[in-house]
């Protein structure tokens, strides 16, 4: 199987149930993103991010109404006046500031292993990261090498996943796909699955990095050799996986064991 057969298979997939138009899945493959030409609103991106791990989005992000409201305590979201105010072991310092000010609905746990206290490590990290830039132009600057050269791709976000606590190798791809870097896709569950079935990657391989790595490159593969981007790759097993179209209110539930099956069964014939 090519990349283009597959690559096509997956559209054609998506549009053959009655509820998606070709409008429909080209409104999700084209990134709405743009680059935010703000440090502070690349520094709230990453808190975003750091909250979408696991199940935190609905314990941190709901509790407190949103990351727009850490703007107060976050110093308007700027990294540089953070660093200033909080060291990098200041996780107690700032959730024990987010309690008092935010008061967070339901239970807090403060263990190191829960949710809350890696939250805040990871946003911690993030103003440490991003202080390092004095401008939102000088990170584009320094992410634009390694995001335009195939080669030097998969080296940025290892490099920020190592920087930050709670901002894993996939997250780190997902935060540069949502700030408008469209060179990027996330190997995500979804796609490392389908991949995996179908032998694109290695389906014996243990290793959860080395897995994540694959799958980013084989994303970057299939981009090139489709003439897209791999935002757009990343988009169209995604929504096979999770069947929402969430820019156009439109779900057709999860399909991924449908379509591997049905690219199994075409391999065969």
């Amino acid at each position: 199987m090519t990349d283009q057969t597959l690559y096509k298979a997956a559209l054609d997939f998506l549009l053959s149930f009655d509820a998606i138009t070709e409008a429909d899945l080209k409104i999700q493959l084209e990134s709405e993103m743009a680059k935010p030409n703000d440090l502070k609103l690349i520094y709230k991106r990453l808190c975003e991010s750091a909250q979408n791990k696991q199940m935190s989005s609905k314990v941190i992000g709901q509790s407190i109404g949103g990351i727009d409201n850490l703007k107060k305590i976050l110093l308007d979201f700027d990294p540089h006046k953070v660093t200033q105010t909080f060291t990098k072991k200041d996780q107690t310092k700032l959730l024990k500031t987010i309690i008092n000010e935010l008061k967070p609905k339901g239970q807090i746990r403060t263990t190191n292993r829960s949710l809350w206290p890696q939250f805040c490590q990871s946003i911690i990290d993030s103003a440490y990261f991003l202080q390092t830039f004095k401008t939102a132009a000088d990170f584009y600057n320094w992410a634009d090498f390694f995001a335009n050269d195939s080669r030097a791709k998969p080296a940025l976000p290892l490099m920020i996943s190592i920087e930050i606590t709670g901002i894993g190798f996939p997250l780190a791809c997902d935060f540069l796909k949502e700030i408008g870097y469209v060179q990027y896709g996330k190997p995500d569950v979804h796609l490392k699955d389908i991949f995996k079935a179908l032998d694109i990657v290695d389906p014996s391989e243990k290793s959860i990095f080395k897995q994540d790595y694959a799958t980013l490159k084989a994303i970057d593969r299939i981009a090139r050799n489709n003439n897209t981007t791999a935002y757009a790759v990343d988009k169209v097993f995604w929504l096979v996986g999770s069947g929402d179209f969430y820019l156009t209110n439109k779900k057709i539930g999860r399909q991924k064991q449908k379509f591997i099956d049905l690219m199994i069964k075409n391999k065969e014939l």
